[in-house]
């Protein structure tokens, strides 16, 4: 047993949601048993976190902190590589992926060429070492066409694409095989949503299954036009506004963005968010018609080369002026992730006038 360990207590009844938040913000320390006593669960925790980011994380959820001991858990491989250890051809472990895509009980590896004829083999492994994930799936070719969706292999557990994945204490109804979603922008929605301020009009032009939309309305009295073509999507949006206790309002809309925008919308709107990074740039009128003066863009899209924030700023800023507006400042030019090698996805926040 270990001896003063933190943690934080949660009734049960909370306690997938908090797991699941707990989890997605790596703080739940998962060497050790969680604990449940009198119908209150506790949670070891891996790390330092002060009360107000675990407010954040366990948003609505009644929690208390301390310390206590805790059972060790973890019977069995601690690495992917240790897992493998005789399964996998030596010359082959320099191959194995490094980062997955977990999105709620569901794992998502990207394997190489290399490691096609062990998918199994490594799943398999994966799930001795990650006992949390019920399904693994693999990647199989590149997202495509207008709905944004790609296809999958089940390569261990339960044969399924559906789940519920929680960021920040946001639940998000996700079905990989029927609409876009991406694990990997956990920061840049929350980002994004703490810029919101009570009362604006925002318009997510791409919203997939509604990351943004949600994270935004449950911190803010905004009202949230949420739009896109699949309807998977919307739907799954409307599932996942029923799971969360929102302050302001997300109005699923499916429909072409530039057809609602063009039809709905004329100097009205306070911010633009633009997540598609393979083809906003072909939106850029409509968000333009759309803003205000002083109205925010969150513009997306992917850049490589030495300089790929000099070539993104370039190119939306001709895009505006091309939509007959200008750029009153561009605030913000980051690197959300890496899509390539020497390739990047890209966002800029600008103010337009």
């Amino acid at each position: 047993m270990s001896s003063g360990r933190s943690y934080v207590k949660t009734k049960a009844g909370d306690g997938e949601t908090a797991r699941k938040a707990l989890l997605e913000a790596k703080l739940l320390d998962t060497e050790y048993k969680i604990v449940d006593e009198y119908q209150d669960l506790y949670f070891p925790l891996s790390g330092k976190a002060s009360k107000a980011k675990l407010k954040k994380i366990l948003a609505g959820i009644d929690f208390e902190t301390g310390k206590r001991e805790f059972v060790t858990a973890h019977i069995g491989p601690k690495t992917l590589s240790d897992a493998l250890e005789g399964i996998l051809p030596p010359e082959l472990f320099e191959h194995l992926p490094r980062a997955y895509d977990l999105i709620g009980d569901i794992a998502v590896l990207e394997l190489p060429d290399e490691l096609a004829d062990f998918g199994r083999e490594i799943a398999s492994a994966f799930q001795s070492v990650h006992k949390n994930f019920s399904t693994v799936l693999g990647k199989r070719g590149a997202i495509t066409g207008t709905t944004r969706v790609r296809q999958y292999d089940l390569l261990a557990g339960q044969r399924k694409t559906r789940t519920i994945h929680t960021e920040y204490g946001c639940r998000i109804a996700v079905d990989v095989a029927k609409a876009y979603f991406s694990p990997r922008l956990l920061e840049e929605h929350n980002r994004v949503a703490n810029l919101v301020m009570d009362g604006e009009t925002v318009v997510d032009m791409f919203t997939g299954v509604g990351p943004f939309a949600l994270h935004i309305a449950r911190r803010h009295s905004a009202r949230v036009y949420a739009i896109d073509i699949n309807a998977d999507a919307i739907d799954l949006l409307r599932e996942s506004i029923e799971l969360n206790r929102l302050i302001g309002e997300v109005i699923p809309i499916l429909g072409d963005a530039h057809d609602y925008v063009q039809s709905s919308f004329d100097a009205d709107v306070d911010r633009v968010i633009m997540n598609h990074p393979t083809g906003a740039f072909e939106f850029v009128g409509d968000a333009c018609k759309a803003l205000r003066e002083d109205g925010v863009l969150h513009y997306y899209d992917f850049a490589g080369g030495e300089d790929p924030e000099s070539s993104v700023q370039e190119k939306i800023e001709d895009l505006v002026r091309e939509s007959g507006r200008e750029v009153q400042s561009v605030d913000v030019i980051r690197r959300v992730r890496d899509s390539a090698p020497y390739e990047y996805q890209m966002v800029v926040d600008l103010v337009i006038r």
